[in-house]
């Protein structure tokens, strides 16, 4: 959830058509797909095109695609179709969702940069930039996340670590599972990552007149 464009380092590079956009602020008590609307109207080509987004971003992008009237579909990196795919612990946190706003998220940024003294990974610096606010609403909207459906009106390739502690690979539909990813696949495999929607975005244009 505090993670940025610099998760989409590896695969900017080696994708030179991918744009990640920045996030937006949130509207107060704004649900996901409200969200998700609203980021769609921002970022629509108006054209061809394929979204995704990993973790958090993936459940955003399932939703930011149903707005997007020429979308090709939609990459799932290390995220869920539905909130029915989420882990247990989590669907079971989720009648507690109308109370993350009081969770004391502005403590993660400040542990993050205490870390940072010890590390430099990318993951903490991103966490030591992260807004609580942002975090604060992300929190709630994923627990409260209503999806119309599990099947999506697009194809839905989906690639996750079989290692991932936070989504689960078997909660889930994954397409491709990589051996010894974790949660962060787009930077522990970045090259695994890149080649997935590179070969998947070929397979759709060849099927596009």
């Amino acid at each position: 959830m505090g993670a940025d464009e610099r998760v989409f380092a590896p695969q900017a590079r080696a994708l030179p058509d991918l744009t990640v956009p920045r996030w937006i602020a949130p509207l107060s008590d704004e649900s996901l797909a409200q969200y998700a609307q609203r980021l769609a109207e921002r970022i629509d080509p108006a054209r061809p095109c394929f979204v995704g987004g990993a973790s958090f971003g993936g459940m955003v992008a399932l939703e930011v695609a149903r707005h997007l009237p020429h979308v090709l579909g939609c990459f799932l990196i290390g995220s869920v179709r539905s909130p029915r795919e989420l882990p247990a612990r989590l669907r079971a946190l989720r009648p507690l969702g109308r109370f993350a706003p009081f969770v004391p998220f502005g403590c993660l940024p400040l542990s993050a940069r205490l870390i940072l003294s010890m590390t430099d990974h990318p993951m903490v610096r991103q966490a030591a930039d992260a807004d609580p606010a942002f975090l604060r609403w992300a929190c709630r909207a994923v627990l409260t996340w209503e999806s119309r459906s599990d099947e999506a009106p697009f194809p839905v390739h989906q690639i996750h670590g079989d290692r991932d502690p936070i989504l689960p690979f078997r909660c889930t539909r994954p397409d491709v599972v990589v051996r010894d990813g974790g949660h962060v696949l787009t930077l522990s495999h970045p090259e695994q990552v890149s080649e997935f929607i590179r070969e998947r975005t070929r397979a759709t244009a060849g099927d596009t007149p």
